[in-house]
Formats: structure tokens, C-alpha cells, sequence
């Protein structure tokens, strides 16, 4: 009798389980990448203040941001990107988990309410 209470209990943690371990890998996915995303803005952030350093005249100077802030532009959009697949990804794996957990739920209490069938 205890046996078949914990398994059936184990059973119905599994989605929880399942949703606990996709929120854990897009945790650490997206803290890679800010990681990474951080990193690279700060070395590009290093090279253009060493550029600006280097400039002599106004118009240097303004290709210089011209060119930072594009690239600066041109980075954030890609994380931003990166973090959106991530975040959908989950969140279709997420309905995925919940359809599956409703449908055996629903089978269940389909089997609970006809024992004799």
C-alpha cells in the first residue's frame, strides 16, 4: 500500500520535476551568455577608448563612436535574439510538460471514475 502511494506520488511530481529542470538549463543558458555578452563589452568598450585616445582630430573621433555605437547596436540585438530562442524554447518545452501532466490526468481520473471497464 505504501509502495503504490509513493509511486504514485513520484509520479505526480514528475512534471514539476520536469518544469524545475528546464527552468534550471535556461538559467544557466542565459547566464552564459550575458556572461559572455558582458565580457565582450567591456573588451570592445577597452578598444575603443584606446582608439579614442589615439584620435587626433573631431572627425575621427565621431567615426570612432559612429563605429562603437553600431557595433554596440549590433551586439545587444544578438543577445537579445539569443535570449528570446532560449526563453521560447522553454516555454514550448513548459507547454509540452503541462499538455502531457492534463492529458495523464485526465486519463487517470477517466480510469478512477470507470474501474469497472
Amino acid at each position: 500500500m505504501y509502495d503504490k502511494v509513493n509511486e504514485q506520488f513520484q509520479k505526480s511530481l514528475q512534471p514539476v520535476t520536469e518544469l524545475v529542470s528546464i527552468n534550471a538549463k535556461v538559467l544557466e543558458t542565459l547566464a552564459q551568455q550575458q556572461n559572455s555578452l558582458f565580457s565582450s563589452l567591456l573588451n570592445q568598450s577597452v578598444e575603443f577608448t584606446s582608439e579614442v585616445a589615439e584620435k587626433k582630430d573631431l572627425e575621427g573621433l565621431v567615426e570612432a563612436q559612429k563605429g562603437y555605437a553600431e557595433a554596440l547596436q549590433d551586439k545587444m540585438t544578438t543577445a537579445a535574439k539569443e535570449a528570446y530562442d532560449v526563453i521560447t524554447g522553454a516555454q514550448e518545452k513548459a507547454g509540452d510538460v503541462m499538455k502531457s501532466a492534463i492529458e495523464d490526468a485526465q486519463a487517470a481520473v477517466t480510469a478512477a471514475a470507470n474501474p469497472g471497464k
